[in-house]
């Protein structure tokens, strides 16, 4: 890796990191949300700072270079947090469907109530 690429990696890691935590203070993204997000620019600063490691890992698992192995952990976190962002928009949908069972049921009810004192 060359070093102007890894001081473009050491300034992308902390500007990631540096947003987050302003979206978490300004209340925009919630904690448990973002330690996923914390570690990757982390991980990103790890292996900007010391690419021997992301190299030495590309070597073990068969990449042909260090720049497809890193290619591939960006597709892969981004295939969890998709799989992470899915699961939360179905239990959303999920407790939607519930709340609009109820309000219908208690919309009924005051519906009867209101027939039965016309009486």
């Amino acid at each position: 890796m060359s070093f102007g690429l890894q001081i473009v990696f050491i300034f992308a890691s902390i500007w990631t990191f540096r947003f987050i935590i302003r979206q978490i203070q300004k209340k925009n993204l919630n904690i448990e949300d973002s330690i996923v997000w914390i570690l990757w620019s982390l991980l990103l600063l790890i292996f900007s700072i010391f690419p021997q490691i992301p190299s030495f890992i590309s070597n073990i698992l068969g990449f042909k270079s260090m720049s497809n192995f890193i290619f591939s952990m960006f597709v892969f976190f981004l295939y969890l947090m998709l799989f992470s962002q899915s699961i939360k928009i179905s239990d959303l949908k999920e407790k939607n469907k519930d709340l609009v069972q109820k309000l219908s049921i208690k919309e009924y009810e005051e519906y009867l109530k209101n027939k039965e004192d016309k009486k």
